[in-house]
This record gives structure tokens, C-alpha cells and sequence, in this order.
């Protein structure tokens, strides 16, 4: 899976945390062919990709 990690602190005015705050460490979800950040990734053929990008693979049926 594709995954990029980065720090999105919200300056709550406390110590950080490290890793027992949510946001120290979030998972960003990255498409496998076009790099795009994303909400959601979909599996095909082995690789994990977003909306557009299957759809593009995909043999339409008429």
C-alpha cells in the first residue's frame, strides 16, 4: 500500500506527544500510478489506486 506520512500538529498549546497524538503521524493515502494524494484507494491488479486510474483500466461494457 502506498502511504505517506506526515505531521499535521493543530498547536493544541500542550507538549507534544509524539506518537500518543493522532495527529502527530497521519497516514496519506497515495495513489500507485499517478502519485495523487487521495481519501480512498481501490486494489486491482495488484496495485492500489485511485478512482480515476481504475476507471481508466477498466474495459467499459456496452
Amino acid at each position: 500500500m502506498a502511504v505517506r506520512y506526515e505531521n499535521q500538529c493543530v498547536d493544541c498549546g500542550f507538549p507534544c506527544r509524539y506518537e500518543a497524538c493522532r495527529y502527530y503521524k497521519v497516514a496519506i493515502p497515495v495513489c500507485d500510478e499517478c502519485g495523487e494524494d487521495v481519501d480512498k484507494l481501490y486494489r486491482l491488479d495488484g496495485e492500489e489506486l485511485c478512482e480515476s486510474c481504475v476507471l481508466e483500466r477498466l474495459e467499459v461494457v456496452e
